[in-house]
Parts: C-alpha cells; structure tokens; sequence
C-alpha cells in the first residue's frame, strides 16, 4: 500500500511538472521556433560546437577565443561579477528551453560554463536539453557529472529522478520506477 502511494504522489508530481512546462510554453508570444530532433541536432553538431555541453571540450579558435572574452568582459561587468552573470545565463537558458528553442538554451548553458564552471547549475540544464531531446542516458549523464562536484543538489536529483519516472511510464520498467523513488 505505501508503495502505491508513493507511486501516486511521483505520478502527480511528474504530471504538475508536464503541465506547467506545457502551460509556459504555451503562454509565450515569440515567434515559432521549428523544432529539432535528436538526429538533426547530432548532424547539425558536427560543425557547431555549440550545441555541445561545454562545447565539446573542443579546441577553439583565436576569433572564438576573442569572442568568449568579451562576452566574460561584458557579462561580468553587467551582474559585478561571473558567477552572478553565470547564474543569469541559465535562467536564459531555460527561459528559451521552455518555449522550445532548444538550440539557443544550450547556447546560453554554454555561457553559463563558459563565465564559471564550476556553477553546477549548467548541469542542470545540459541535462534539461538532452531530455527535451528525449536522451534520458544522456541527460542522466549531465546529472550524474554535477552530482559528482555536488552530491547533494536538489535540482540535480530531482530532475534525475524524473527522467526515470519517465522512463517507467514509458516503458514499464519497475527498475526504474524504484530508482525514481529512491532519488525523490
């Protein structure tokens, strides 16, 4: 019987979580965004490093190099300091992941990494893109990099957990349903 109500309360949670994704994509007036599938964004991934976590941990360019600096310069002088303007790049972030630009999130998760890396946040939402992808292992492996530096971050965990109650939604796998409840 607990179990069972346990499984109700994630159940809730998980579909509260959908419809306020759901409501705030739909409650913003920009323009269309076409969306991407996960194929299209490995190809496309080929020539953008962007569009990788911490861009790939790829070697740059002097004009790339350039640009990062002053973006740092100017986003550091804007919020007084890196980790403040760090911070405001993954509320950016999610601010275009939840009306479906998915590409211009991870932009701005990259910034984020790129003005600190060491925000544990930018985990966070790295995950979050790979799971709008639908790449649950992925989007594991985000959080499970975070989790490393911070074991204990709650957005982490949480997201964790709800991309295995997912997982048991879909496909029916009490693994993943027990491991959802262990984290949460």
């Amino acid at each position: 019987m607990k179990l069972r109500s346990i499984i109700f309360v994630i159940t809730i949670i998980s579909n509260q979580v959908f419809v306020a994704y759901t409501h705030a994509q739909s409650t913003e007036k920009a323009a269309p965004i076409k969306p991407i599938n996960y194929n299209e964004w490995k190809e496309e991934a080929k020539t953008n490093i962007r569009l990788f976590p911490k861009y790939g941990n790829q070697a740059k360019t002097e004009q790339q190099k350039e640009a990062d600096q002053k973006l740092i310069s100017a986003y550091t002088q804007q919020y007084e300091s890196r980790g403040k303007a760090s911070q405001m790049m993954i509320k950016l972030g999610f601010d275009y992941l939840y009306r479906g630009d998915i590409k211009t999130a991870m932009y701005r998760f990259n910034q984020a990494w790129l003005l600190d890396s060491s925000n544990v946040d930018v985990y966070w939402g790295f995950g979050a893109v790979y799971f709008s992808l639908e790449q649950g292992d992925l989007a594991i492996a985000q959080y499970d990099e975070g989790l490393k530096v911070d074991p204990k971050n709650a957005r982490l965990i949480t997201d964790k957990a709800t991309v295995y109650m997912m997982d048991y939604q879909v496909n029916n796998d009490t693994d993943k349903l027990k491991t959802a409840i262990d984290l949460f």
